[in-house]
């Protein structure tokens, strides 16, 4: 017994040219949407998982310059990245990662600048620490060059 399929006839390679066509005309259309579904599907979830990711930076961020007494030293910018963490915060829970994730960088950017303005506080405070330290130096030297 031999298959039809397989014959040289080209009655039959045609009617089988055809049967592929048709089968070809509906398994291009579908892998095609089945590849954008999962390409959209997957740009969500890594937007999704972006804007947790910027989120946990910017909430260690505004940690680290609370640490560094930015509080403190720097309290408006503090209390900026504060409120864009919050509002990106907002927008997470509302699902919409794009404004998320620029809020939680606008709020990491805010909190290393409050944490840099305060290590910048302290490192002025310490030169006039040392200033004034010299200056008790160069007066008990002289005081001990005159006896």
């Amino acid at each position: 017994m031999t298959d039809p399929y397989h014959r040289s006839d080209p009655i039959i390679l045609s009617r089988r040219e055809k049967e592929m066509t048709g089968k070809k005309k509906i398994i291009v259309p579908f892998f095609a949407v089945a590849a954008v579904f999962v390409l959209w599907l997957g740009g969500c979830a890594s937007n999704g998982a972006l804007s947790s990711q910027k989120l946990t930076t910017g909430e260690r961020a505004i940690m680290e310059a609370r640490e560094g007494n930015a509080s403190l030293t720097a309290p408006a910018e503090l209390n900026a990245a504060e409120g864009n963490l919050t509002q990106a915060r907002a927008a997470y829970a509302k699902k919409e990662y794009e404004k998320a994730t620029r809020l939680a960088e606008r709020a990491s950017v805010d909190a290393e600048y409050a944490r840099n303005k305060a290590t910048t506080e302290k490192a002025k405070k310490r030169v006039e620490e040392m200033r004034r330290d010299i200056d008790v130096l160069h007066q008990e030297i002289d005081r001990l060059s005159k006896q």
